[in-house]
Formats: C-alpha cells, sequence, structure tokens
C-alpha cells in the first residue's frame, strides 16, 4: 500500500471513525485498577488517529511523500540502472540513475553529490514515449527542470501534480513535442525553505538546480545542454524559483513557467541581508538587467496574492526579455488549478524550446 492513493486513504478514514466508537463501546467495560490508564490510552489513540487521517489526506492531495522509502530517505523500487550516453563524468560528477517503478514508467532516480555547490540530494528524471526506440535512440532531447513548492517534494510532479500525464497529453495531442523532464530537490534541509537561494555559508541551493543537476543529467541521458533546450517551470515557491533561475541564469535557460509564484523572496534569513534580498528579487532584477529570455506567468483572479506578484513584475519586462500572462479567472492555490495550467505550459514551451535532434 503506498502513501499516495484512494486505499491508505480508506483506511484511515475507517480509522479515525471505528476508534471513537470503539472507546464509547469499551468505556464502561473496563474496570479495575487499570481502568484510568486504559481510557487514557483510549483518548489519546483517538486523537492519534484523527491527526494521522489528517497527515494521510495533506499527503494525499500534495504529493509530499510518494512512498514508504520517500518518507523514511530509503531505497526506491526496481534497481535496474540506465545506460550512460552523454559524455562520463569523473568520481563525483557521475550519476548513477536507476528505474523508480513507485513513480511510474520511465522513471529513474538518483541521489546526486553536486560538484559546484556541495549539495548531495535526490533527482528523479521521466523519459518520453520511444526514448529507448530504434528511433528514439539517435535522437537528443529538450529538458524541462519541474520544481515543486515548499514543503513538496520532487514526487509531487508524478501524482498531485500531474507532470508527466499532462505532457503525454499534450504531445498525443500534437500541442507539444517530447520533453526529458527532471524533478530535483529543492529542499535540500529537510525543514528549511531555502528559496533557491545560493546562500554565503550554505546551501548553495541556485548552483545545485542550475548547474550540478544538469550535469548530472546531461551525464545520463541524451539531454540536450544548451539554453535553447532548457526550460524550468514550477508552482507555489517552485514557480518563484522557475522565473528566478531564468532570469539570473540566462546562459542556462531559455524559458520559464511561474505558476502563482512570488516574485520576492520570503524567507527571514535572505530578507535579512539586503544584498542577498536585491540579488534575489525577481523586481530588482528586471529593473537593472534584460535577460534574453521567455516568461510564462501563470495566475488566478481569485488567489489574490500571487496575482498582485503578477500584475506587479510585467510592467517592469523590457526587450529582449519577454513576458506572457496566464490568469485563470477562477481557482485558489492548489494542485487542481496547476493541473489546469500544464497543457498550456507545454504548448508555450514547447513553441519555445528546440525539438528532439538527431544524436
Amino acid at each position: 500500500m503506498g502513501l499516495t492513493g484512494l486505499p491508505l486513504l480508506v483506511l484511515a478514514v475507517l480509522l479515525a471513525l471505528g476508534a471513537p466508537v470503539a472507546c464509547l463501546v469499551l468505556w464502561n467495560r473496563v474496570r479495575g485498577r487499570v481502568a484510568a490508564a486504559v481510557r487514557f490510552a483510549m483518548i489519546v489513540t483517538c486523537q492519534a488517529l484523527a491527526l494521522l487521517l489528517g497527515g494521510v489526506a495533506i499527503n494525499d492531495h500534495y504529493g509530499f511523500y510518494a512512498s514508504w522509502e520517500d518518507l523514511v530517505g530509503g531505497g526506491t523500487g526496481e534497481t535496474a540502472a540506465i545506460q550512460a550516453a552523454g559524455p562520463a563524468g569523473a568520481g563525483i560528477g557521475r550519476a548513477d540513475f536507476r528505474r523508480d517503478r513507485s513513480l511510474g514508467e520511465d522513471v529513474y532516480s538518483a541521489t546526486y553529490s553536486g560538484e559546484h555547490s556541495g549539495v548531495r540530494s535526490r533527482i528523479l528524471v521521466w523519459v518520453p514515449p520511444g526514448y529507448d526506440s530504434p528511433a528514439g535512440a539517435r535522437r537528443t532531447y529538450p529538458v524541462v527542470e519541474l520544481l515543486p513548492g515548499y514543503p513538496g517534494s520532487p514526487s509531487t510532479w508524478f501524482h498531485a501534480v500531474r507532470g508527466v500525464g499532462a505532457l503525454q497529453d499534450a504531445i498525443a495531442a500534437r500541442r507539444a513535442h517530447p520533453f526529458i523532464l527532471v524533478a530535483p530537490t529543492m529542499t535540500v534541509e529537510p525543514g528549511r525553505d531555502t528559496e533557491c537561494v545560493d546562500f554565503p555559508a550554505g546551501p548553495r541551493v541556485e548552483t545545485w538546480l542550475a548547474d550540478d543537476v544538469r550535469t548530472a543529467v546531461t551525464s545520463a541521458f541524451r539531454a540536450e545542454s544548451g539554453r535553447d533546450s532548457w526550460g524550468v517551470m514550477g508552482f507555489s515557491t517552485g514557480g518563484y524559483c522557475a522565473a528566478k533561475l531564468a532570469l539570473r541564469r540566462p546562459d542556462l535557460f531559455g524559458a520559464a513557467v511561474s505558476m502563482q509564484g512570488d516574485t520576492t523572496p520570503q524567507t527571514p534569513q535572505v530578507r535579512a541581508d539586503p544584498a542577498l534580498d536585491a540579488q534575489n528579487s525577481l523586481p530588482e532584477i528586471l529593473r537593472t538587467q534584460r535577460p534574453p529570455v521567455g516568461l510564462l506567468l501563470a495566475g488566478t483572479r481569485q488567489d489574490r496574492a500571487s496575482y498582485r506578484e503578477l500584475v506587479r513584475l510585467v510592467p517592469l519586462v523590457r526587450p529582449p526579455t519577454q513576458a506572457f500572462e496566464y490568469v485563470l479567472k477562477n481557482g485558489g492555490h492548489n494542485a487542481a488549478v496547476w493541473n489546469s495550467m500544464l497543457p498550456n505550459a507545454y504548448a508555450w514551451l514547447s513553441d519555445r524550446l528546440s525539438f528532439p535532434r538527431p544524436a
């Protein structure tokens, strides 16, 4: 039984409802010196099961942890390794990606140590249909990096948010061309919202996402490495990070999609440092620079906070930077909204990033 899906959720509901009923039935049947202790244990059990139901429901909706291994930090599913097809790095630069069927077909996982950032964390990769076919084996593919919100995990893109399913549908409808999808870990220190910032004393999360993840992927997959072949997309905090990565590293990214992302850092440690805050503020970057990248800024009018950020940012964009608005009338700040945005987001990225090329 996995950590997401209906079976565990139904079990949690039954336990949470059944425990109080059992407590009422057994309450007066407990006698003797142990009665008080047993009754106290029954109350604690009811409360614990109610909390468990809340945790399971939240995790099922947001996909923070996709499997028991994901929760405890253990291994992943099947261990068949993918063949290296790019320039093989040496030592720390070599990524050992292995198939992870707990997240779906054609998904690979590796724990990678970044040479530039010093970060060691998990990267998930999905390869498109036909990647291993005779024709596909003679192609290299563009890449879209997928960033979750905080405190989400990379696996969110494979469950609550239909990162793979939406792209498959868009390819079938001829609205998008095939990409390799890469979902790296953003929360590289558990419990700390780094907002993909390079902190002077570490961790260097921007470098991890921009440089080291690219090295890991291009060393193990037939992935293009040029800026015209790499896009980045995220929701919530991941949306802010996607836009920021493209604006700060236009040498590596050609396009970015921000779905309901902030435009300025929210982390107190960043805001307390004026220089660091300015370096990571999208309005400040656009006031002083004109990176040659495309931005798709997506939001809803009902999610007023992120919509205000979008409206605030657009007037600051000057050529060659390009900004495109994608605003829905209704919708809160949740996975259902992001899923509804994905078809158009993939179509937009396909218009701006390269097609698969002969290897």
